[in-house]
């Protein structure tokens, strides 16, 4: 059993630890850990804490630094911080704007649209799901745009997101040199 202290105190902890940013040995982060598996990633020979909390980790007699960033001795070939291909995500992408009539809508007026519709082979995938509004959903039904006379406003890609507007303006500051430049996948 762990507690945490600071320079001050010090109390028994057994709620959430920290967080720690996790980076391979290329510097890339890979994924986001409490700080006692980090810790444990450390002691163990695995990892090298490079960055450090305010914060301590105490253990009976044992009193250790808190890990905020450690590095992997290994290079990890794995994307980790994937944006997935959800509906928000699609409306987020979109801005809330149906992509055949281009006017803005709240979320519950909106739905997916598969411009190659799923009877037709077409896949879920950021290239072939857009937001739409109810009405021209129900216009296009299940055929192809050229069919109707259709147009889509911007063609769908993708996005890309820098990974530090991503995981939110929450993330401790120590991490951001590490986060700078980073985009997901």
């Amino acid at each position: 059993m762990f507690s945490r202290g600071t320079q001050n105190k010090v109390y028994l902890f057994l709620g959430a630890f920290l967080l720690t940013l996790k980076l391979d040995s290329s510097y890339k982060p890979i994924g986001i850990i409490d700080s006692v598996d980090a810790f444990s990633m450390v002691w163990k020979g695995k990892a090298v804490m490079v960055e450090r909390y305010d914060s301590y980790l105490k253990s009976g007699n044992d009193v250790w630094d808190e890990p905020a960033v450690i590095v992997l001795h290994r290079y990890i070939d794995f994307p980790f911080f994937r944006v997935g291909c959800t509906r928000r995500e699609i409306f987020k992408r979109d801005k809330y704007v149906c992509q055949y009539c281009h006017y803005p809508f709240s979320g519950g007026k909106l739905t997916l649209d598969h411009v190659i519709p799923k009877s037709r082979g077409g896949q879920k995938s950021w290239e072939n799901l857009v937001t739409c509004c109810i009405k021209c959903n129900q216009k296009k039904g299940d055929r192809l745009l050229r069919e109707i006379g259709m147009h889509l406003w911007r063609r769908p890609i993708k996005p890309r997101y820098r990974l530090i507007d991503w995981l939110g303006p929450s993330i401790p500051g120590i991490w951001k040199p590490y986060l700078s430049g980073v985009y997901t996948k």
